[in-house]
């Protein structure tokens, strides 16, 4: 299993993106800027769940739309469950996004198909 995780870094006042990031996220106003302040990830995922992923992107795209520096990690699983992340530019992030839908959606219509024989 792999995931995806992200960490910010504000430009502006933190209340700017409070409404944003709590929309997105389950996190407390406290709990939220704990982990912007000490760098660590505001949000991780399954990054072979489409929906979850959908959501991390929404959340990415509203806060660099707030200015907000986001970094996105990559990461696939080793061992006893440690995972070892990798910084990723936007671009593949959203090329990984695009991919995971596409294969979602071929899967679903070869289901559709071996349903349809049997």
């Amino acid at each position: 299993m792999s995931k995806m995780a992200i960490k910010i870094s504000l430009t502006g006042a933190f209340c700017n993106y409070v409404g944003i990031i709590r929309k997105h996220t389950d996190l407390g106003i406290k709990e939220m800027k704990n982990k912007i302040e000490s760098r660590e990830f505001l949000a991780e995922t399954d990054a072979n769940d489409v929906d979850e992923i959908g959501k991390l992107k929404d959340l990415v795209n509203s806060l660099l739309k707030l200015k907000a520096k986001v970094e996105i990690f990559n990461s696939d699983r080793y061992a006893e469950g440690i995972f070892n992340y990798q910084q990723i530019s936007y671009d593949e992030f959203m090329n990984s996004v695009d991919r995971l839908k596409e294969i979602t959606e071929e899967l679903q219509d070869c289901d559709d198909v071996f349903t349809e024989e049997f």
